[in-house]
């Protein structure tokens, strides 16, 4: 499968918003709750990657992963002082496990990297042990669960984190 990956452009937003709800249903149907996934995250996860994209724009970036003509996955990662915080990484179900969110991953890391980030971070489900698995892989370290709010929704996190984003990036490049 021949893999593209560019910067994310406003014309992006609804199929982000499509993936990144069909990742949510398919992840998540065990964590988050049924009626919220059937219908609530459309018009909240629409609205955030329309206002993302066509906004002001914050440091940091959003990737996408193009298979063909076809969206793969994307990583949005912003530039939070020093700090390159990973704030989505989704691959499209049924192409996981395909290198995708490792290449994203990495290419975003790079791209904060180069705007300044020595270190990184991100938030994941505590019960999202296959992406726990994923990061730690990766060289992550993984502070204690935590209670959070997400679009509404009361979940139990975890930050994962890299107290270097060289670390990161050289994991993603194995």
């Amino acid at each position: 499968m021949a893999l593209r990956l560019r910067s994310a452009r406003g014309s992006d937003a609804s199929a982000i918003a499509d993936l990144h709800i069909a990742s949510w249903r398919d992840a998540y149907r065990d964590i988050l709750p049924a009626e919220f996934l059937a219908s609530g995250i459309e018009t909240q996860l629409t609205a955030h990657w329309s206002a993302t994209l066509s906004g002001r724009r914050r440091p940091g970036a959003v990737i996408v992963a193009m298979a063909g003509r076809h969206l793969a996955g994307f990583v949005a990662a912003w530039r939070e002082g020093v700090n390159c915080h990973v704030d989505n990484l989704h691959v499209r179900p049924g192409m996981r496990n395909a290198g995708i969110g490792r290449a994203l991953l990495s290419f975003a890391a790079q791209r904060l990297q180069d705007q300044g980030a020595v270190t990184a971070d991100l938030w994941v489900f505590a019960a999202n042990q296959g992406a726990i698995r994923f990061y730690l892989s990766l060289g992550a370290e993984m502070e204690p669960p935590t209670s959070r709010q997400t679009f509404g929704q009361t979940v139990i996190d975890r930050r994962i984190y890299w107290p270097s984003i060289t670390t990161l990036i050289t994991a993603c490049a194995r």
